[in-house]
């Protein structure tokens, strides 16, 4: 019988010690968050490492009859509010999904808790996620959960994020850019000027006289103000006008020349431009 117990005993001693590094895990996960900027993945993550804990925790025996009984409804109560944690982790999000390239990969997010917002983020050290950038959502249409976006990669180390913004379903765009050798920040179409000509076919020009901005293409003509342009860091910027004339995108390429293409969904049509 003491050999029993004397079992009891040290398996109990191990149940405990595997709950203090639990616990000790638990608490390195709130701290990456708050100090570090770092999200889990998955939230409900956090609760799937609770379940575990509150599970070993059955495990710990009281001989004190009404020790054990709080003890155990307790545990009871907190398993209840953790399943409660769960359900709300997973209804709480609209929309999810990787996108990856060659070494390349982020993440776009909707949830019920950001309702202005879809929130982008750069995955890091595996279970973690580091936020990268919001789109801000109009009049609450959520586009990635309504399927109205596209991604495409322009290079193995830039992504443009094609997305209907508003009820009015007005195509925008996001350029990210994963280079790790980008030099300081500068204003693109300021750095930007004169007629540069499409290599593929010189009929297609595009023109950066200041803040008025001429596109021609396929016999058609457009103008543009930087002053309606989303600056995409030091590498792009994409121009928008009014529902007659496209959203175009301008890329800088390391070579002297810079792609130009559409913001449209199912329109990826792009060419390189040289002065």
């Amino acid at each position: 019988m003491k050999g029993i117990l004397k079992k009891l005993e040290k398996h109990q001693k191990i149940t405990i010690f595997i709950i203090i590094i639990l616990i000790l895990i638990r608490t390195f996960f709130e701290y990456a968050i708050k100090s570090k900027g770092l999200y889990l993945v998955h939230d409900y993550m956090y609760n799937i490492l609770n379940y575990i804990i509150l599970v070993l925790a059955l495990l710990v025996y009281f001989k004190n009859k009404k020790v054990r009984w709080t003890y155990l409804s307790v545990l009871l109560l907190l398993i209840i509010m953790n399943t409660f944690g769960i359900y709300k982790s997973i209804s709480n999000i609209q929309f999810q999904s990787n996108f990856t390239h060659a070494q390349n990969s982020f993440i776009i997010r909707e949830t019920k808790d950001e309702p202005e917002f879809s929130v982008i983020y750069i995955p890091a050290h595996k279970i973690f996620m580091r936020l990268d950038d919001k789109i801000k959502v109009t009049n609450g249409y959520k586009p990635f959960s309504n399927k109205g976006y596209e991604v495409v990669w322009l290079n193995d180390d830039k992504a443009l994020i094609k997305y209907l913004n508003g009820t009015n379903h007005i195509s925008k765009g996001d350029i990210l850019n994963f280079s790790k050798t980008n030099g300081p920040y500068s204003n693109v179409l300021a750095n930007l000027s004169g007629t540069w000509i499409d290599k593929n076919n010189n009929k297609n020009t595009i023109n950066i006289a200041g803040v008025q901005i001429t596109y021609k293409s396929k016999n058609k003509i457009y103008w543009y103000s930087s002053s309606m342009s989303g600056e995409q860091g030091n590498y792009g910027s994409i121009l928008y006008s009014n529902s007659d004339t496209p959203s175009i995108y301008i890329l800088m390429n390391a070579n002297n020349t810079i792609t130009v293409g559409y913001t449209a969904l199912n329109n990826n049509e792009q060419s390189i431009y040289t002065k």
